[in-house]
């Protein structure tokens, strides 16, 4: 379904952000960021990815986390390999 929402310019930076944090409008769009954020907050479970969630390149593969996966920071994997000793 199309619509037109009018959103205020705080909630509008907030998207582009996070569409940028999340790799820009190919891998985040803004549409996509509403649908999962109305599914996130009323329950729904979210769409299948159409995508992989990997990339293969030469000597590697990269994992891609869920959309929804919590930012991990170098200070957070500090912290807990330093209470594991």
């Amino acid at each position: 379904m199309k619509t037109t929402l009018d959103l205020p310019a705080d909630v509008a930076h907030t998207l582009r952000m996070e569409s940028a944090r999340r790799g820009g409008r190919k891998a985040a769009s803004l549409s996509k960021l509403v649908a999962d954020a109305v599914r996130q907050v009323y329950g729904t479970p979210p769409a299948p990815h159409a995508r992989p969630r990997h990339q293969i390149k030469p000597g590697r593969v990269i994992l891609a986390a869920s959309d929804l996966a919590p930012v991990v920071t170098s200070e957070a994997i500090r912290t807990a390999l330093s209470d594991e000793g």
